[in-house]
């Protein structure tokens, strides 16, 4: 599948992220990695193709950004194909700090699916016993059969017959409208109740309880939580442009 290469210094702008065997970053995870890093823990490299995809090490890259850092250690892979640089990837996550969750797999299976992989290769490719890949693989092609009758239901404009084919006519209320509403709500909440403890926190700092340091302390938490949700917003983001390209090929 793949040999082992030297370790180089590269630039963190130079990686490529256009592959996702993780339905979603752990960003508890990353935040972690990130506070190893910036107290002094080395981590280990990552493992990139000489072509600078990233095949193992989201959550290392995202803590040296979460840092600032610009570049990082990258062990150099030969891989000869996307599929099997897919697989690579999986594997990599098996039997590591975070090992791949179910939705992993099954979004790994449908990446491989998209590329006209065979149940055969996919349970060699993932290292997947064949009565394991056999459930995984029907339990995709069902999500996807589902999906597909989801779409082409949205594509019909008489709203009566979206209406038979849904059976929930409650939920297309749950527009993008309400989304925003709903998302603006949760801002606002939590923006009171931070400024809620900051006016706490700097009346405890004039009343002699708390430090200076601690009060700095509380405010590089709080730009680091903020960083930390800024990188996840950028990360869906890059999802679904990563989404736009297949449906983009499919048409």
């Amino acid at each position: 599948m793949s040999s082992r290469g030297r370790v180089e210094t590269v630039a963190l702008k130079d990686l490529k992220l256009n592959l996702f065997v993780r339905q979603a970053l752990n960003q508890d995870h990353a935040l972690f990695l990130g506070e190893l890093l910036e107290n002094g823990v080395n981590l280990p490299p990552i493992r990139i193709t000489r072509k600078r995809e990233v095949i193992d090490g989201r959550h290392r890259i995202e803590a040296y950004e979460l840092n600032n850092r610009t570049e990082i250690e990258a062990e150099i892979v030969d891989i000869e194909t996307e599929s099997e640089l897919i697989a690579e990837a999986y594997r990599a996550n098996i039997g590591g700090s975070l090992p791949p969750t179910t939705q992993d797999t099954e979004h790994t299976i449908m990446l491989l699916l998209e590329r006209g992989e065979t149940m055969k290769r996919i349970g060699e490719l993932l290292g997947l016993p064949a009565g394991m890949a056999r459930k995984y693989i029907n339990s995709v092609k069902s999500k996807i059969s589902r999906q597909k009758l989801m779409k082409a239901a949205a594509a019909i404009t008489d709203e009566k017959l979206k209406e038979v084919l849904s059976g929930h006519r409650r939920k297309q209320k749950q527009g993008v409208a309400e989304v925003q509403r709903g998302l603006t709500k949760t801002y606002k909440s939590l923006g009171s109740k931070n400024a809620a403890l900051i006016r706490s926190l700097l009346e405890k700092y004039e009343d002699g309880d708390v430090t200076e340091r601690q009060v700095r302390d509380i405010f590089a938490h709080i730009e680091r939580l903020q960083k930390r949700s800024a990188r996840a917003v950028s990360d869906w983001k890059k999802r679904f442009g990563s989404m736009n390209g297949k449906t983009a090929k499919a048409a």
